[in-house]
């Protein structure tokens, strides 16, 4: 899923790019292989092994080595190791295995380590989950890309974007990137054409944001905002519209009520920062 977010930051002698992208690690996604120690939280998600180990599941072999799963928690499998049934199934000869883990493996400790992937125990609790950044919005991002002009109110470009002021390689960046050549080329198109994102096109400053925002243009509401460092706690700098507003105690510290509009949230925050300068930065999440 992509969105936009408006990058505000004050202006100082720190190079834009490396502002923009300084103010934007604290919220990189990711985990032990991603991030440092420090930057993680245990995730506890033992209530979802819990409904696995309890949930009843019907698994039928189909071709090629597909397997259709029916039952559990409508649908969601989440850390179920598939291969691991499959393996089961071979083991007794089944290509359908209608099943309740917990008659299975009655022990919680032993379905985990038998059928559950990708979570760890917490060394201290020995609940089930995983380390990640609790801030954690987005995958990678790019001056512009896909919103390439829209902070100014227009958006000039269309084609795939490529911008030097960016999170870097990622490897779900090229998996979409060869999915969108696939697609051309079975459209006997050839793939999207390169355009080069301009950074003037993507910055604007925080006050005229703020009378476009008062005068009601929708350019002037990106997806969410990121408040400039040091100017609150990190975790209420990025300020969300979805899935829902907030965070809470970001709203309180903008003087506004928990119930506040989408559209209230983004013109205080421009009134906090009326000198500062945003980036138009898109980011996948």
């Amino acid at each position: 899923m992509f969105s936009v977010c408006y990058v505000i930051l004050p202006f100082s002698e720190t190079a834009p790019a490396e502002a923009i992208r300084s103010s934007l690690a604290p919220f990189q996604r990711g985990g032990r292989d991603e991030l440092p120690a420090d930057r993680l939280a245990f995730q506890d998600e033992t209530d979802w092994v819990i409904r696995l180990h309890e949930g009843r599941f019907v698994f039928t072999a189909s071709g090629r080595g597909g397997l259709r799963i029916e039952g559990g928690d409508h649908g969601w499998i989440g850390p179920l190791d598939i291969r691991a049934v499959r393996a089961e199934m071979a083991r007794r000869g089944l290509t359908r295995w209608e099943v309740r883990f917990a008659d299975v493996e009655p022990n919680l400790d032993g379905f985990f380590d038998r059928f559950v992937r990708d979570l760890e125990r917490h060394p201290g609790t020995g609940r089930y989950g995983r380390w990640l950044n609790p801030l954690g919005q987005w995958d990678w991002w790019d001056l512009g890309g896909r919103f390439d002009g829209r902070i100014g109110g227009d958006r000039r470009q269309h084609g795939r974007t490529a911008s030097g002021i960016s999170s870097g390689p990622n490897p779900g960046r090229s998996i979409l990137a060869n999915i969108e050549d696939a697609v051309a080329r079975a459209l006997a198109s050839g793939p999207p054409a390169a355009v080069d994102v301009r950074a003037d096109d993507n910055i604007e400053m925080v006050s005229r944001l703020l009378e476009e925002a008062r005068a009601g243009r929708t350019h002037a509401f990106p997806g969410a905002v990121l408040l400039p460092p040091g100017s609150v706690e990190d975790r209420r700098r990025w300020l969300d519209s979805w899935p829902a507003i907030g965070p809470p105690d970001a709203l309180s510290w903008l003087g506004l009520p928990p119930d506040a509009g989408w559209e209230e949230v983004v013109i205080r925050a421009y009134q906090r920062f009326p000198e500062h300068w945003a980036a138009g930065v898109a980011y996948h999440h």
